[in-house]
């Protein structure tokens, strides 16, 4: 079992102040320029001629209905040549943009999808990952993330739409003065427009928790791990109950958010449609008078009707834009989480810090680790001095601090207070890539990693992955050396139910392929195994700890072993058992001098061996 967790409190948000448009576009075009630089200009370009081509279209209708009343031939085939050449350009270049910009959109979704693993990969420490509001946040942009490769084209489209706009108001002045103020009309759908985006926005944002749980009981419910349990304990119809009722939760205060959003934009285009009832009527009486064409009225409805459309368009483009700046703004608030100095690893000042070399001490000095907003420290002035080749047994209750102090070894944690060095030199000046090259590690909540036998044994130590012999050396290491024969292509056999023709390990197969890449590097200056055999029967867990603790302590330059285990045959056999108790190191030493002081490891060994007397 993991050891218990005290609530926590969030991160403090970035501080590099509020999310506004301006940056997310600047992102967004930004990324568009460095996944195809040509293309991205060429859309740029483009998009604002299909926008105006609208407007010569309308120009060319005005002139070919005057010039037929004219009885002018000449003119008025002018006209409606000019009317082909703008519709053939209206939809040529649209489709050169449509193609272009779906092909960017690809490109630009792709980046940014590398950016979010570097982003999430690149925090060195496990802190953010175990607080709600950060993994609601992330929720978030999980859930928006396939907007964000979209978002240039939302960007694209409104510029076009856009400059159409524009185009047409210039031309509507021309009819009458007074058609300027149609755009004062149009204001009140884009302010609906908004607040209802912002509606929107405020409610997913608050029912993200609640979206999150769901979503956990979803893949609950279809997951092949969970399946034998749910059905045993018939927890079908009750998983299904709770997921129902997060989903009523989410759904009403969406609904309510969009129900809202469509009030405002009903008054909205009302507003609209009484300027727009208006002008159309301050041309036909300025025709009356004497003051204008019938041209002009043919004009002021082709333009009035682009100008519907623009309208419309742009409301839903603005929308459209906003959940795309909205997700944008999720990739960025990660990209400053990111680079809160918390996060950002302490590397060398030139080039690639070397890992340090192995055989040497491992020592922590009053190290001390408190959970942000825990009332009392999970491990306090913890002093331990560790020869190189010692093998040592972390032992306790749960929640005693095992994993804690394990991972704070692997700088997955960074102490309170305190230090803890390696041969002299305080880890946490290192670089934490170099620290974390020095070592290896298998966890019980270990990585199924569904790739083949050859690669999940090989990924633990990358640059040796393909030497030969390598894995298969590491297998015989790990316990897994018949494996590859029980599987039908051997080494190359992939992993997992998830891909067609894939193998599902049993639990035991699994934890051997595991032990097995935690052997592939072969010179580790610390090698920690936290309770990775748990599914193993006890003699099989002595025998591979066995095997790990013999070779660690006949190497040239032996690793300092640090094991978490509950079976004490294992743990006896440790050169040094550290016990902890939920507040530091209750007792140091060898199993015979920890028996003979008869504390809590005698009481807890007796406790642990008494099925076995």
């Amino acid at each position: 079992m993991r050891e218990a967790r005290e609530s926590r409190p969030a991160p403090a948000e970035p501080g590099r102040g509020p999310f506004v448009p301006a940056r997310a576009a600047a992102l967004l075009i930004a990324a568009a320029f460095r996944a195809d630089a040509r293309r991205a200009l060429l859309v740029l370009v483009l998009a604002p001629v299909v926008g105006g081509c609208g407007v010569v279209s309308g120009l060319a209708i005005r002139s070919a209905t005057d010039a037929a009343l004219r009885h002018d031939i000449g003119a008025a085939l002018t006209a409606a040549a000019l009317l082909v050449a703008a519709v053939v350009t209206t939809y040529s270049a649209g489709a050169v943009v449509s193609v272009l910009r779906i092909h960017l959109q690809q490109r630009v979704g792709l980046l940014l999808d590398r950016g979010l693993m570097e982003l999430t990969g690149g925090i060195p420490t496990l802190t953010p990952h175990e607080h709600p509001d950060y993994l609601d946040r992330m929720e978030l942009l999980r859930t928006h993330r396939g907007e964000l490769g979209g978002a240039f084209g939302a960007l694209v489209e409104n510029l076009r739409a856009l400059f159409g706009l524009g185009t047409t108001l210039a031309l509507l002045v021309t009819v009458h003065p007074a058609l300027l103020a149609l755009p004062l009309f149009a204001l009140p759908t884009v302010v609906a427009a908004h607040r209802g985006n912002v509606l929107i926005g405020r409610a997913e944002s608050a029912t993200a928790e609640q979206e999150r749980l769901r979503r956990t009981l979803l893949e609950l419910s279809c997951s092949p791990a969970a399946a034998r349990e749910i059905r045993v304990y018939g927890l079908a119809d009750e998983l299904t109950r709770r997921h129902d009722a997060l989903q009523d939760t989410v759904r009403r205060g969406r609904d309510r958010a969009d129900a809202r959003a469509a009030m405002w934009s009903g008054g909205g285009w009302l507003v609209f449609a009484v300027g727009y009832l208006g002008g159309t009527l301050l041309s036909l009486a300025a025709v009356a008078r004497g003051e204008g064409s019938p041209g002009d009225v043919v004009l002021t409805l082709v333009l009035g009707a682009q100008l519907l459309g623009s309208v419309s368009g742009l409301v839903a483009l603005g929308s459209w834009l906003q959940h795309a700046l909205r997700a944008a703004g999720h990739f960025l608030w990660l990209s400053d989480h990111a680079a809160l100095p918390e996060h950002s690893p302490v590397r060398p000042a030139t080039g690639s810090a070397p890992p340090p070399r192995p055989g040497a001490e491992l020592v922590l000095d009053h190290v001390s680790f408190t959970y942000p907003g825990a009332p009392r420290p999970v491990l306090s002035d913890v002093c331990l001095r560790i020869p190189p080749g010692t093998v040592v047994a972390l032992v306790g209750e749960n929640g005693a601090g095992k994993t804690t102090l394990v991972k704070l070894l692997c700088r997955l944690y960074e102490p309170t207070s305190g230090t803890i060095s390696y041969g002299g030199e305080d880890i946490a000046t290192l670089d934490v890539r170099a620290w974390r090259q020095a070592l290896t590690a298998c966890f019980q909540d270990f990585q199924r990693f569904e790739l083949t036998l050859r690669t999940a044994v090989g990924i633990g130590d990358l640059p040796r992955a393909d030497a030969p012999g390598a894995v298969a050396g590491a297998l015989a290491r790990g316990g897994g050396a018949g494996l590859p024969g029980r599987l039908p292509q051997g080494l190359d056999t992939q992993l997992g139910p998830t891909y067609p023709g894939g193998v599902d390990l049993s639990t035991g197969q699994w934890q051997k392929t595991a032990m097995s890449r935690t052997t592939m590097r072969e010179r580790p200056a610390l090698l920690v195994l936290d309770e990775p055999t748990a599914s193993l029967d006890a003699a099989s867990e002595h025998e591979l700890f066995g095997r790990f603790t013999a070779a660690a302590r006949t190497s040239p330059e032996p690793p300092v072993t640090v094991l978490v285990s509950h079976r004490f045959a294992t743990v006896r056999a440790a050169d040094l058992i550290v016990v902890l108790d939920g507040a530091g190191v209750h007792e140091v030493g060898g199993h015979r001098e920890l028996m003979a002081r008869d504390g809590l490891y005698a009481e807890l060994y007796r406790l642990g061996t008494r099925g076995n007397s």
